[in-house]
């Protein structure tokens, strides 16, 4: 909290539990949205799809993370996303699964800071393929984060930072997180997204790999979930909390099981199974995990 504005420090409140620490519901996917979800659909049945997501929730998640495409205002218009929740929005534009490394990060077409501020944004998410092994697109990736981070200040909104070494072999994790947090963490970053540092093939390493990247990172971390299954995201968050970790921002490890529903069945995987796996991460980030502000 060191020297953060009252400002973000009320956004970053908003995202949080009352014992402050992250539960989010991470819906900003778009691409990877469509590729997870059978057949051809459009627009309005992603943002339906998005809204009933949300709703089946509901106040279990203490912020969701949304995008300007198919979520942003609809979500907020139509009252999916309640006035006590807290939202991210996502800034990046899309393209970037084709080739992550083509360039550096940019900000979607007639978005902007600014406009997520005056919708109401609790903070601005910044997704930033970022790898520790490419040395002049990490370098154009530290120049455009801290551009971004200069427009979050003078709006006064908080900035969460989500890099994605995207290709990183098991072996090589937890030496690629680790180095990228501490490329990262000097800079005007509120909130750091981090993929989990663990090689997934040795979890006796677990614990020693989340504890080095608490201790790099100057910022509050929480742990994306990377279309893991949702048994492992549960074991990763587990070793993640006991080391450090504030929170979760949940996404396909949580929401998959409505995806690979039926339409007409998928309201009831939402309340049903992907509701009570929400619950189970929640309840687990409250009794494990560490307060934003105690970091």
């Amino acid at each position: 909290m060191e020297n953060m504005t009252p400002g973000k420090i009320r956004g970053i409140d908003e995202l949080c539990t009352d014992e402050g620490v992250f539960a989010v519901l991470a819906i900003d996917h778009r691409d990877s949205f469509r590729a997870v979800i059978e057949g051809d659909v459009s627009n309005e049945e992603i943002t339906q799809f998005k809204t009933e997501l949300v709703s089946g929730v509901g106040a279990q998640a203490s912020g969701v993370m949304l995008e300007p495409e198919y979520s942003l205002p609809q979500l907020v218009n139509s009252g999916a996303v309640k006035g006590s929740q807290g939202f991210m929005a996502a800034l990046e534009a899309q393209g970037y699964m084709q080739d992550p490394w083509a360039g550096p990060t940019t900000v979607l077409d007639g978005w902007s800071v600014e406009a997520a501020k005056n919708m109401g944004a609790s903070a601005a998410k910044l997704l930033l393929p970022y790898h520790p092994d490419r040395p002049e697109h990490a370098e154009a990736q530290r120049d455009f984060v801290t551009q971004i981070a200069a427009k979050c200040a003078q709006v006064d909104l908080a900035l969460l930072v989500e890099p994605v070494a995207f290709g990183m072999p098991n072996e090589r994790r937890g030496e690629i997180v680790l180095e990228t947090v501490r490329q990262l963490t000097d800079l005007p970053i509120d909130v750091m997204k981090i993929e989990f540092p663990g090689n997934p093939d040795d979890a006796d390493g677990w614990a020693d790999a989340c504890a080095a990247v608490d201790a790099a990172c100057r910022q509050p971390w929480v742990l994306l979930s990377s279309g893991v299954t949702f048994e492992a995201y549960r074991d990763q968050l587990a070793v993640a909390f006991a080391n450090g970790c504030s929170g979760f921002t949940g996404g396909r490890a949580v929401w998959r099981p409505a995806t690979d529903a039926a339409v007409e069945q998928r309201a009831e995987a939402i309340s049903g199974v992907v509701s009570d796996q929400f619950a189970e991460l929640r309840a687990l980030a409250v009794a494990t995990a560490t307060p934003w502000r105690a970091v």
